[in-house]
């Protein structure tokens, strides 16, 4: 649970309730039952060691209690009329402690064990939220997605998710965007995180083509058979392993050979290391057959070159973050889409520019 989150939501509300009531924040805080807010920050308020667990669970029920005691000082004191310039903040202070804490058996609130889903992380922007960027580097805000026209330098359509929403998510409003201005999608070339988007067999049905990397396969024991050893028809839905053990299967399925005879392989010990009446298995992907186009595509000079073009989508959304930074500066994902067709108009319009000078 994050105090400095709370804590700011609760110095908005006293804020918006001396600007309404014309008293003093100071006034407020001790009426209010919230002296924490009289000091620098809450976690100085609090002045403890935060690495006791001890201290620690007593601070929590200290903000817990205090910043209940604001909202129920809001309730008694101020109608409905004048609480609505609040509601944002003690709508977000409820969201905030709902997600952070939870009351176990004998009353006391502690922090809740695991992080909530679709956790808020701003007392201002309801629609932020945590996204990662790697399994260590984490980043708060909003992702932006762009589709860029690789035969002429231009930016055609852009969209915003919060950041803890999948890459593909924001395949769906580009594609609309771009039909909106009756373009047709003829190839696709996407970075591997959009590929289980809807668009993708939009684009396939309609004749199109898609071009992306495909997603790396688990490695194993160098020892051991790999995927690529076994042989996957698609046709007829079946995966044959190295000794001729056949299996059926349909795409998204894990496929487990038969244990007895897995057991009796005399490949076993090349094949798997499971347990004793475990067989060896095999994981289908749900676009097994798109991925195996894409290996394909990889593993020949003229399809990585191909494959290399979406470099330009990369050099795009680098001069767009050149040029408007890499923080959002707007509250909410509709504002900051706007900011995002800005920055990719004005892009257009210097490379319209230097189009018509080498022209000239």
């Amino acid at each position: 649970m994050s105090a400095e989150v709370l804590g700011h939501a609760a110095r908005s509300i006293v804020r918006v309730v001396s600007k309404i009531t014309e008293r003093p924040p100071e006034e407020i805080c001790r009426k209010a039952g919230i002296p924490l807010l009289l000091a620098p920050s809450i976690k100085a308020g609090l002045d403890l060691d935060w690495s006791d667990p001890k201290q620690k669970a007593a601070a929590i029920q200290i903000l817990e209690r205090q910043v209940s005691s604001l909202q129920q000082w809001v309730d008694r004191h101020l109608d409905d009329v004048v609480e609505q310039p609040l509601r944002i903040y003690l709508d977000a202070v409820t969201q905030v402690r709902d997600q952070d804490l939870e009351t176990v058996e004998d009353g006391t609130v502690r922090i809740r064990q695991g992080v909530a889903p679709d956790r808020r992380v701003s007392i201002e922007d309801a629609e932020m939220r945590h996204g990662r960027k790697s399994r260590s580097k984490r980043f708060d805000g909003y992702k932006e997605h762009i589709a860029r026209d690789l035969d002429l330098p231009i930016i055609v359509a852009c969209a915003v998710t919060p950041a803890n929403r999948p890459e593909e998510e924001g395949a769906s409003p580009i594609a609309k965007d771009i039909q909106r201005q009756r373009l047709r999608i003829v190839e696709l070339h996407i970075d591997r995180a959009y590929v289980n988007s809807p668009v993708v067999d939009d684009v396939i049905r309609a004749k199109g083509r898609v071009f992306s990397k495909p997603w790396g396969q688990r490695a194993r024991s160098p020892d051991l058979f790999s995927k690529r050893d076994f042989k996957i028809d698609l046709r007829t839905k079946t995966i044959t392993c190295p000794a001729g053990q056949v299996e059926v299967f349909e795409p998204g399925d894990t496929v487990e050979f038969d244990p007895e005879e897995c057991g009796a392989c005399p490949l076993r010990s090349k094949c798997t290391q499971a347990a004793s009446g475990r067989g060896r298995t095999v994981s289908i992907a749900e676009d097994e057959a798109l991925q195996r186009k894409f290996r394909k595509l990889q593993q020949t000079g003229p399809g990585r070159a191909v494959l290399r073009q979406r470099t330009a989508v990369e050099h795009a959304l680098a001069h767009i973050a050149a040029r408007k930074g890499h923080s959002a500066r707007y509250i909410g994902a509709r504002r900051n889409l706007f900011d995002l067709r800005r920055a990719a108009a004005i892009q257009n319009l210097e490379a319209a520019q230097r189009l018509i000078q080498e022209a000239a």
